[in-house]
């Protein structure tokens, strides 16, 4: 979530002159992949003050940029407990639900982080992910177009998009989508390990057509 500047209200208002500097320092510094000091700046506040909302996200932000995926969930349930409404705090506790593959829990997650933060490509795309694997295929497939109508480069995008096509035996569409994030990023691992499964499914599914 470090590329998308935070538009949520509430508790900003209240907050002194001081620490909206503060916060405004953690997010340049995010922004920049210094997260271990951005955490540094959010911790000190969040010392001072254990009910701000705003500190225990970016603890909870900077700390899923770090792969440090328990420090992540406890910040964002702080972030939740201060406001349930919170979409950075709710969209980390759906990535963590995603990687223990508890797709119902992710789903409610993304959802209202999705509510808090419309139109956010990467949020609609985990959001589709998480419906797809929960078993609403055609939610799943839709939100996903909906996430690469908002950012069309986006190679992480593709790929979630052409791993869904494969797994609905769309080969054609799943293809053309690689052959895409490809010329993106040739060098990206993922990229290419689906563009070869996608060849090779393609061609079987091609020769079972023909014996057929």
């Amino acid at each position: 979530m470090q590329q998308q500047k935070r538009k949520q209200a509430g508790s900003k208002n209240s907050l002194s002159a001081r620490v909206m500097r503060e916060l405004a320092k953690s997010e340049e510094l995010k922004l920049a992949g210094e997260h271990e000091k951005a955490l540094e700046v959010v911790q000190n506040i969040l010392m001072e003050n254990p009910a701000c909302t705003e500190a225990a996200e970016e603890v909870a932000d900077n700390f899923l940029s770090l792969d440090n995926i328990e420090a992540a969930e406890k910040a964002a349930r702080h972030a939740v407990s201060l406001n349930p409404k919170s979409y950075i705090g709710n969209f980390v506790l759906g990535f963590v639900a995603s990687e223990k593959e508890q797709w119902p829990v992710a789903v409610r997650h993304f959802t209202i982080s999705n509510a808090g933060q419309p139109n956010n490509p990467e949020i609609l795309r985990c959001l589709g992910w998480a419906l797809f694997h929960k078993g609403d295929q055609p939610a799943g497939i839709a939100t996903l177009q909906r996430a690469l109508s908002l950012r069309s480069d986006d190679t992480a995008i593709l790929c979630d998009l052409a791993a869904c096509y494969l797994q609905t035996s769309m080969f054609g569409k799943s293809l053309r989508l690689l052959e895409k994030a490809m010329r993106i990023d040739p060098t990206d691992m993922r990229v290419q390990e689906l563009f070869d499964v996608a060849n090779r499914l393609q061609e079987a599914f091609t020769k079972e057509i023909k014996r057929a």
